[in-house]
C-alpha cells in the first residue's frame, strides 16, 4: 500500500482527501494552510479539523517550503504526494521527496488553461471545466495527466456552481483512478503541447464593474466573482456595493443613462443600463443603509469627482 502525503488549502482539498479515505488510501500525513485572513484565500478548508475526523497526522503552515514543513514531511516517507488546491509554489525538494511523484489538480481541460484563478476564468468565458489530476514537474500545470472528468459551464452558471460541479468531477474522476492506481497502475498520459493556453492571476479589483462594457460581459463578470470570490463591485454615492447575483434582460423595452437603475422589482431586483443591453443586479451588499431606488446612478464620474476634490482642496486653502 502507498504512503500518501496530502498538501492543500480549499475544498477541493477537502474532497481529495474523503475521497482516498473511502478507497483505503493509506494517508500519512495532511499539510494544511493556514493563512492570517483565511478570507483572502477563496474556498478555504478546515483540513485540521477533517484530519481529525479520520485520525490522521496534521501539520499547519504559513509557508509549505519552510524547513519545519519539509522535515516533518520526510518523516512520513511518502510514496504520492497530492498537491491539490495549493497555490504556492514548491521547490524541488518536494517533487524529489516521494518514491513515485507529486500529483497535482487543475479544473481546466489540460492543456488549456493553465495557471491562475481558473474557477474564474472558466466561469468568465464559459469554458469546459474538468478534474484534472496529473503528475507535477518543473512548468505549471503541463505534467502528464493521470485522469480527466469533464463538465461544461452552463449560461447560469455561476463560480459558486461551478465549484460544486468542479467537487462532484473530483469524486468521479478518483472513482475511476484510484482503483487503478490501488493495483499499482502508474501510466499518466503526456499533454499536446501545442494545444496550451495559459491564464494569468485575477484580484479582487478585478471584480470592478464598468458599466460602459455590455450586458453579457457584465452578467458573465458578476458571476466569476461569486463566491467563493469576493464579489463584483461598484459604487453608489460614497458606499461600495458587492453584488452576487445577475440576469440579462431582453425582452423590456426600454433604454437609459448608463449606470442608472431604470427598474426595480421584489424578485428580480434593480434593472440597471449597460453599455449596450439591461442587467438586473440582486444579493447586494451596501456599505451603509442606503437604499438603491429607481434613478439612482451606479459607478462614479470619474472627471466630477476629480472636479469636487479638487474645488475642496481649493476652498481648504
Amino acid at each position: 500500500m502507498y504512503n500518501i502525503l496530502v498538501i492543500g488549502a480549499v475544498k477541493t482539498t477537502a474532497i481529495t482527501i474523503e475521497k482516498l479515505v473511502a478507497h483505503n488510501f493509506n494517508i500519512v500525513g495532511v499539510l494544511g494552510h493556514e493563512p492570517a485572513n483565511t478570507a483572502r484565500v477563496s474556498g478555504w478548508a478546515d483540513l485540521k479539523s477533517i484530519s481529525n475526523t479520520y485520525n490522521l497526522d496534521y501539520l499547519g503552515f504559513k509557508r509549505i517550503n519552510n524547513k519545519e514543513c519539509v522535515d516533518w514531511a520526510v518523516a512520513k516517507k511518502p510514496d504520492i504526494i497530492f498537491a491539490v488546491g495549493f497555490s504556492q509554489l514548491l521547490k524541488d525538494v518536494w517533487l524529489q521527496m516521494p518514491k513515485l511523484g507529486c500529483i497535482g489538480f487543475h479544473p481546466t481541460k489540460l492543456p488549456e488553461g493553465r495557471g491562475r484563478a481558473p474557477l474564474a476564468w472558466i466561469t468568465l468565458e464559459k469554458k469546459i471545466g474538468s478534474a484534472s489530476f496529473f503528475l507535477m514537474g518543473e512548468g505549471a500545470d503541463d505534467g502528464p495527466i493521470f485522469a480527466q472528468s469533464l463538465f461544461k459551464v452552463e449560461e447560469n452558471d455561476d463560480s459558486t456552481s461551478v465549484e460544486e460541479k468542479i467537487g462532484d468531477h473530483i469524486n468521479k474522476a478518483l472513482d475511476n483512478w484510484l482503483p487503478e492506481l490501488k493495483k499499482g497502475i502508474w501510466s499518466p498520459e503526456p499533454q499536446d503541447h501545442s494545444l496550451a493556453s495559459w491564464y494569468g492571476k485575477r484580484g479582487p479589483d478585478d471584480g470592478w464593474i464598468n458599466w460602459n462594457n455590455d450586458a453579457d460581459y457584465l452578467n458573465r463578470l458578476i458571476k466569476a466573482s461569486s463566491e467563493p470570490h469576493p464579489g463584483a463591485y461598484t459604487y453608489f454615492k460614497d458606499n461600495k456595493v458587492i453584488i452576487w447575483k445577475s440576469e440579462i434582460e431582453k425582452n423590456i423595452n426600454i433604454k437609459g443613462v448608463v449606470g442608472r437603475v431604470l427598474l426595480t422589482d421584489i424578485k428580480k431586483g434593480d434593472l440597471i443600463q449597460c453599455g449596450s443591453g439591461l442587467i438586473w443586479i440582486k444579493e447586494i451588499q451596501i456599505e451603509s443603509e442606503d437604499v438603491i431606488r429607481v434613478g439612482d446612478k451606479l459607478g462614479y464620474n470619474i472627471e466630477d469627482e476629480i472636479y469636487n476634490i479638487k474645488k475642496r482642496l481649493k476652498n481648504e486653502k
